[in-house]
């Protein structure tokens, strides 16, 4: 992809000239996460042949999504997403209790947190990014075979996007998604073969601010065997996440407890509801 890497400089040199503005930090942050996926897909060990193409057109003047890969027997879409975490992560700090997710009955959950406080799911991001990545994957997969797979950041919660994609009584990826069409049926995101989730949002924002962490030796350190997991897959239903892609995705693991979750990669079903393989 010739002229790529400047192109990303440039990018991430014109984020900012406001002090202190969110969006801007938002920004940086989805173009750190954008540049960290595409780092890690294109040194994988792809076959002889293998093209790349950034943000490709699906139809003249259609949505892109981030990268199409074209190997020998197999073509790949990737979409990667970060969300605004700063005034959530605040929220976290100073609330005594966090609602993971809509499972529990909002006013019965008020009432538990008392004066302490209550931070709310933070589910819609994950809702609109699955939106997003379905009407981007559409135009391709409309035409030919392709794997597609929304890759989203966050931080050290991890719990928080696999809750929203998985709890049983709420999940986007489950018949009881809490997200629904105007009759009342789940949505569902039928061009999103796989959903992978990468807890490194944290290691961004400590470099941007100057910290450093003995985990890491630089913002787009993914880490290695040995290192604490970034992110991780499990096999599920449908097809297969490829094997090509288990360099970027390892550890596979089933989820036990969501209070020490570093990441998870959750398929969707074809064809109907959406469910998470585990």
């Amino acid at each position: 992809m010739p002229g790529l890497g400047k192109q990303f400089l440039l990018d991430v040199a014109r984020i900012g000239g406001k002090e202190k503005h969110h969006p801007d930090y938002d920004q940086l942050m989805q173009k750190l996460s954008e540049i960290l996926i595409l780092l890690r897909i294109v040194e994988l060990g792809w076959p002889e042949g293998t093209s790349f193409t950034h943000e490709p057109e699906g139809t003249p003047g259609g949505k892109r999504p981030e990268l199409l890969v074209v190997s020998p027997g197999q073509n790949f879409l990737f979409e990667v997403k970060a969300p605004s975490l700063l005034n959530h992560q605040l929220l976290r700090s100073q609330n005594g209790t966090q609602l993971p997710s809509r499972g529990i009955p909002l006013e019965l959950a008020k009432t538990t947190a008392g004066e302490d406080g209550l931070t709310l799911p933070r589910d819609n991001p994950v809702k609109d990014f699955l939106i997003d990545a379905d009407a981007k994957f559409a135009s391709f997969k409309s035409k030919a075979d392709y794997t597609s797979t929304l890759i989203i950041l966050w931080d050290d919660f991890i719990y928080e996007p696999i809750t929203a994609l998985a709890h049983a009584q709420s999940g986007l990826l489950t018949a009881n998604s809490f997200a629904k069409d105007a009759n009342g049926n789940p949505l569902t995101f039928p061009n999103v073969d796989a959903v992978v989730l990468i807890r490194h949002l944290l290691y961004f924002q400590r470099f941007a601010g100057g910290a450093l962490t003995p985990e890491r030796a630089h913002a787009f350190d993914f880490g290695d065997e040995a290192s604490l997991r970034t992110s991780s897959s499990r096999r599920g239903p449908g097809r297969s996440l490829p094997l090509s892609l288990t360099g970027f995705v390892r550890f596979p693991w089933t989820i036990r407890s969501c209070s020490a979750l570093p990441s998870i990669a959750l398929r969707t079903s074809f064809g109907g509801a959406r469910r998470p393989a585990f």
